[in-house]
C-alpha cells in the first residue's frame, strides 16, 4: 500500500497534512476512488477505511483503489461541519451540538443562513481561495479524475444508513451495496449545490458515483462499520477488482423517485405528545398498517394514529420524542426495488 501526503496551509499559516492510501495497481482494472471526512462532525469514514485498507491490502487486488479517509482534518478536529479559517476560532469553544439545533453556528455561517464557501462539498471542480478549494483541487486531479467509481462517504442524523444518487444509471452499483435506501435527487442543481462531489464526478458519460449516508453525526456508531466494509467490498466485486461472493443483508434496496411526494403519505401531526413508531426506516408497510400512534404525557391515553392508505415502506421519521401539531412525523412511500446483478 502507498500513503501520500500533501500538507495544506490556512490563512492562519495553520498546516494541516490529507492522506490518501492507494492499494493494487498491478492488475489492469478499474480506479475506485473513495472520499470521506469532508464534513467534520461526519466520523464514521474516517473511523472504518483505514481498518479496511489494512485488510484489503491483503488481498490480489486488479485496477486501482484510492482510499481519502479524513478529506478536511481541521474540521474533523473541531467535530465541525466545515473549518472556517477567516473566522475567530476560538468560538468553537462556545459551540454544542444538540439535533434540536442542527443547523447552528457560532459564526453565524451555518446551512441554514449561508451559502457558505468553506463548505467542502460544494467545491468540487471549482476555483477559489481558501484551503477546502486546495484540498478538492488535489484530490479531484490526482484521484478523482480518473476514477471510474467515486464513492462519497458521508453521515446525516437518521436510524439507517441511506444513499443520495444523482443519477439512475449508479443504480446497478447502489443494488449491491446493501444499504436498505438510495434517494434520487434533482440533476438540475444551482450552481451552489452542482459543487458536490458525487454530482460531479457521475455527470461525465461513463463514470459513476454517489454518496452513502451513514447514520450518526458528531459521534461513533461501530455498529455500522462492518456495513461500510461490506459495500465497499461488494463494490469492488462487481467492478472485477476482487473475487468472492456478494455479502447482502437480505433485505432489499428501495430506490425513491425524486417526485416522490406524488406517491406519498406524510402523516402532519395535530396533537402533541410522546409519539410510538410501529415500523423502521424503509421496512415494508402494507395498505391499513398502524405505523404510529402519539400518546398524552400526562393522561397516558392515546391521543392520534396513522394508518398507511397504500402499500410501500417507511420514509424516514421525525428526530422528536415528543411530538408537536403540526410535525410531519413520518411516511410511506411508494418506492422501486432495486435488483442486484449477480
Amino acid at each position: 500500500m502507498e500513503i501520500r501526503r500533501k500538507t495544506f496551509t490556512d490563512c492562519k499559516n495553520n498546516s494541516f497534512q490529507v492522506s490518501v492510501m492507494t492499494l493494487g495497481g498491478k492488475k489492469p482494472g478499474p480506479v475506485f476512488t473513495i472520499i470521506s471526512g469532508q464534513h467534520g462532525m461526519e466520523h464514521s469514514g474516517p473511523c472504518f477505511l483505514p481498518e479496511l485498507a489494512e485488510e484489503l491490502d491483503k488481498m490480489d487486488i486488479a485496477g486501482t483503489l484510492h482510499i481519502c479517509p479524513c478529506a478536511n482534518p481541521g474540521a474533523l478536529a473541531m467535530d465541525y461541519e466545515f473549518y472556517p479559517e477567516h473566522e475567530d476560532l476560538s468560538k468553537i469553544n462556545e459551540y454544542f451540538y444538540s439535533r434540536f439545533r442542527h443547523d447552528y453556528s457560532p459564526w453565524g455561517i451555518g446551512r441554514g443562513e449561508a451559502q457558505t464557501q468553506y463548505n467542502m462539498n460544494r467545491l468540487w471542480n471549482r476555483k477559489g481561495e481558501g484551503i477546502a478549494f486546495d484540498i478538492t483541487a488535489w484530490l479531484w486531479e490526482n484521484f478523482v479524475e480518473e476514477a471510474y467509481l467515486t464513492l462519497d462517504i458521508h453521515c446525516l442524523q437518521a436510524n439507517k444508513p441511506m444513499v443520495y444518487n444523482d443519477f439512475a444509471k449508479n443504480n446497478p452499483f447502489i443494488a449491491v451495496t446493501g444499504i436498505e435506501a438510495s434517494w434520487m435527487c434533482s440533476e438540475k442543481k444551482n450552481e451552489y449545490a452542482a459543487g458536490n462531489l458525487n454530482f460531479q464526478a457521475a455527470r461525465r458519460e461513463g463514470r459513476y458515483a454517489f454518496c452513502i449516508e451513514f447514520s450518526a453525526q458528531h459521534a461513533l456508531k461501530e455498529s455500522e462499520y462492518e456495513l461500510g466494509k461490506n459495500a465497499i467490498r461488494n463494490l469492488m466485486i462487481k467492478l472485477g477488482m476482487i473475487k468472492g461472493e456478494y455479502r447482502m443483508s437480505g433485505r432489499p434496496t428501495w430506490s425513491i423517485p425524486l417526485n416522490y411526494g406524488e406517491k406519498c403519505d406524510a402523516f402532519v401531526t395535530s396533537h402533541g405528545g410522546h409519539i410510538r413508531y410501529f415500523f423502521d426506516e424503509y421496512d415494508q408497510v402494507k395498505k391499513g398498517d398502524k405505523v404510529y400512534q402519539i400518546r398524552d404525557i400526562q393522561t397516558l391515553e392515546v391521543l392520534e394514529e396513522g394508518f398507511s392508505t397504500r402499500d410501500g415502506i417507511m420514509g424516514r421519521r421525525s428526530h422528536l420524542p415528543v411530538m408537536k401539531a403540526g410535525v410531519t412525523a413520518c411516511s410511506v412511500i411508494e418506492a422501486e426495488r432495486l435488483i442486484p446483478e449477480f
